[in-house]
């Protein structure tokens, strides 16, 4: 259940926001240049903290003894994972069919990550 719940709020938050921000925005913006290395960053972060749930999860069940991040370590994912989502839609991402589809896709692929990590550690 949790593998559908939070993959469709991950698109669900991710479409949303797009569509939200598009009403609010100047018809003539684009990010500024500045802004170009950080879903790279987001993304490597996502990746190294889920990673790093999904390995030690994986271990506390296959082993005698249990071993678990702090909570945090997972708080940090999801935080991350929702800056993530967030990017296309503060970025100017315009609000179209096409971008709907690829935006929400990618967020049910963040929202299995976040919910894999999750079903490990719980």
């Amino acid at each position: 259940m949790i593998f559908i719940l939070i993959p469709a709020a991950a698109v669900a938050y991710a479409i949303g926001l797009l569509a939200f921000l598009r009403r609010r925005r100047p018809a003539d913006t684009s990010p500024h240049s500045a802004l170009a290395p950080v879903p790279n960053l987001l993304a490597s972060i996502v990746v190294l903290l889920s990673s790093f749930e999904v390995v030690t999860g994986w271990a506390a069940h296959t082993t005698a003894q249990a071993v678990h991040p702090p909570e945090v370590v997972f708080g940090i994912d999801v935080l991350a994972s929702a800056a993530l989502l967030a990017y296309p839609a503060l970025a100017g991402l315009p609000f179209t069919p096409r971008y709907q589809v690829l935006v929400g896709l990618f967020a049910a692929l963040v929202g299995a990550v976040v919910a894999l990590s999750w079903r490990f550690q719980h």
